[in-house]
């Protein structure tokens, strides 16, 4: 897999059934398209396109190899956000995608609204609001407040003021 500045290129095969219905079915590699036909013998579809030919073609098949371009699933690696926010983490080796929830959580305990922005902006406002309803489990009583003022919520929505509503008091 070759990658490129905006993303990446892979060879594929293409393989084009002919015939009354004709089709075509995308493969990753040779090999597993001779796998699910076996008809078709690997050694010889490789042989036949190492000779520098761009396609192999009989009566029933045209098999082709091509290459397409895909792009990252996420473009900007990690967001815009102040390390300073995470001094207990070692901020070059987070990994922003599985570790969503921590992220958006500190961000919204002690960022700024520009930093909530870049946090929306990163995960997508989706993605934040999913997290702040059903998987952050605590927030401070005065972050609550601003989430639900900024997203729109009632605090009743958040399921750290829910957890937080069925947990007795420590001091009465």
């Amino acid at each position: 897999m070759k990658f490129s500045e905006h993303g990446q290129t892979r060879r594929v095969i293409v393989v084009t059934w002919k015939g009354n219905y004709q089709s075509t079915e995308v493969f990753s590699s040779l090999k597993n398209f001779c796998l699910s036909y076996s008809k078709y013998n690997y050694h010889t579809l490789t042989h036949h396109l190492s000779k520098g030919k761009k396609y192999f073609e009989n009566d029933n098949i045209k098999i082709e190899r091509t290459t397409v371009f895909t792009k990252p699933k996420n473009d900007i690696k990690k967001p815009n956000l102040y390390k300073g926010l995470f001094w207990d983490f070692d901020y070059e080796t987070i990994n922003w995608q599985k570790s969503y929830r921590t992220v958006i959580e500190r961000v919204l305990e002690r960022g700024t609204p520009v930093e909530w922005e870049e946090l929306i902006r990163f995960y997508t406002r989706g993605k934040v609001t999913n997290a702040l309803l059903k998987e952050i489990k605590y927030l401070p009583d005065h972050i609550i407040s601003t989430a639900c003022n900024y997203f729109g919520f009632q605090k009743e929505d958040l399921a750290c003021y829910t957890r937080m509503q069925s947990r007795k008091e420590h001091w009465t």
